[in-house]
């Protein structure tokens, strides 16, 4: 059995299509597990008269806590032998758990992950990890790579995170729940990539993993907050976000192997935080005296002068280029232009 963990919040518009997803699946033996986090369209409508129809969705509500302790909440009912994360607003192929089960029995591996569509409003964008096959045959390989890109992988820095995304993959649960469980750190605490830090963990748990090169997850990319709203308290809360990334690795004695991988992961976060302060309402003289703050902090100075500049392209050289040189003016600048591109 598949339990398949759906985090629900306010996504009334686009529930009916990751449900009818889940529900039309090839493979049939799942349960569904949607748990409401304190919606206030008809989300929670939408869940109970779905789970009157198929019995194989399991609804819980409860007041908002936010998406890790959503999926947290899921994990300690879940029951099947494998988990897999579906995010409400996306949808995936109808045969993706019959394709996900038969390569994680077929390569007797312990993760597999695959390729993904980024849906726009009106464009599809097919996103490849590989085009063919790829195995890991340890954990501490994949590990490095979820941490962050180094030498010839830095060609694709936009690809920072497509590795350590929870949906797209399917993990075993006897894993996820050995020794100490894997669970999400809050958001509250380090901002965002609560993904990242639970596949972190993970992948220290797993001897082999298989990534497939087939299209069998729709992500939709809508202008989320992260693009559209200011985050105060962002870099505090990444710099509690990388503490709690170095400390797994320290705990499990592979940061010496993830050195260069999580200063890089530090360095190209300089992008996301400078478009955090771009978002802001603050004059331009303030948005550019706090960029130059990040510049001249040991924290992000260090990681970026570290950062080998070779296989970037262009624009991205250019951009670490100034961030190295410390030439905040330009660097916000960039930021601005990006900025508006998003916009």
């Amino acid at each position: 059995m598949i339990s398949i963990i759906v985090p629900v919040f306010n996504v009334a518009a686009y529930l009916p299509k990751c449900l009818d997803s889940l529900i039309n699946q090839t493979y049939q033996d799942l349960e569904i597990i949607c748990v409401n986090d304190g919606s206030t369209d008809k989300s929670l409508d939408i869940l109970q008269s779905y789970s009157e129809k198929d019995k194989r969705i399991k609804v819980i509500s409860r007041e908002n806590k936010g998406i890790s302790a959503t999926r947290n909440e899921a994990l300690e009912v879940a029951m099947g032998e494998y988990i897999m994360f579906v995010d409400s607003d996306d949808w995936i192929n109808v045969q993706t758990c019959e394709k996900a089960l038969y390569s994680i029995e077929e390569h007797r591996c312990d993760l597999v992950l695959w390729s993904y569509i980024r849906e726009f409003k009106g464009k599809s964008l097919p996103n490849y990890l590989y085009d063919q096959t790829k195995v890991w045959e340890n954990g501490k390989s994949l590990c490095r790579r979820i941490v962050g890109p180094i030498d010839e992988e830095l060609r694709t820095p936009q690809k920072l995170d497509s590795y350590g995304t929870v949906w797209g993959k399917l993990y075993k649960r006897e894993l996820v729940e050995r020794d100490i469980p894997i669970r999400f750190v809050d958001t509250k605490k380090i901002g965002t990539c609560e993904d990242i830090l639970f596949n972190v963990e993970y992948s220290l748990r797993t001897n082999k993993t298989v990534y497939i090169p087939v299209l069998l997850y729709h992500y939709r990319k809508l202008n989320s907050s992260f693009t559209s709203k200011y985050r105060e308290s962002l870099s505090e809360q990444w710099k509690e976000l990388y503490k709690e990334m170095k400390n797994v690795l320290i705990q499990n004695n592979v940061f010496e192997d993830c050195r260069r991988a999580y200063n890089n992961r530090i360095s190209l976060g300089m992008v996301g935080l400078g478009l955090n302060i771009t978002f802001s309402s603050y004059s331009f003289s303030k948005q550019q005296t706090m960029i130059k703050k990040i510049l001249d902090s040991n924290h992000y100075k260090k990681a970026i002068c570290s950062l080998s500049l070779n296989f970037f392209p262009i624009h991205w050289k250019f951009f670490y280029f100034c961030a190295q040189k410390g030439y905040a003016n330009m660097v916000f600048a960039l930021l601005k232009l990006i900025n508006r591109i998003i916009s």
